[in-house]
C-alpha cells in the first residue's frame, strides 16, 4: 500500500491530482487529502471518481452493516465514506460533481465524480 500522508514533494508543485477509487481503502483518508491539498497549486484541480455513501437511508443502512464484513475481502474498502464531506474537510471546494449508481448492488455502486479546487 502507498502511504500518501507524506508526499515527498514541495508545497504547491502539482497543477492536477487525479484520484480514482482511492478514499475507500485508505485507513485514514483526511490526512491524505490534506497532503494532496498541500502539494496542489492554488490554481490546481483535484479530479476524483470515488464510490461512497449513498443518499438513500435504506442503502446507507446496508452500507454501514456491510462495511465491517466487506473490508477484509476488498483491501480495506469502506462502502460508507461521505466523499464530499471528506474532500471539504480537507480544505477543498467542490466545483463540479455528478453522482449516481453504476450497475451492481446498490450498497457498493454509488459514485461521486467531480472536480475540486483549493477552498
Amino acid at each position: 500500500a502507498v502511504d500518501v500522508r507524506g508526499i515527498h514533494a514541495d508545497d504547491r508543485c502539482f497543477d492536477t491530482i487525479v484520484m480514482t477509487f482511492t478514499l475507500c481503502s485508505i485507513a485514514d483518508p483526511l490526512p491524505a487529502l490534506r497532503e494532496m491539498h498541500r502539494v496542489l497549486r492554488d490554481s490546481g484541480k483535484l479530479l476524483f471518481c470515488e464510490h461512497g455513501l449513498a443518499p438513500e437511508p435504506g442503502v446507507r443502512r446496508w452500507q454501514h452493516r456491510l462495511t465491517p464484513w466487506w473490508k477484509p475481502f476488498a483491501g480495506g474498502c469502506h462502502l460508507d465514506r461521505d466523499i464530499p464531506a471528506l474532500i471539504g474537510d480537507a480544505g477543498f471546494s467542490i466545483e463540479e460533481i455528478e453522482t449516481g449508481y453504476i450497475k451492481g448492488p446498490r450498497p457498493m455502486t454509488f459514485l461521486y465524480e467531480g472536480v475540486a479546487t483549493k477552498g
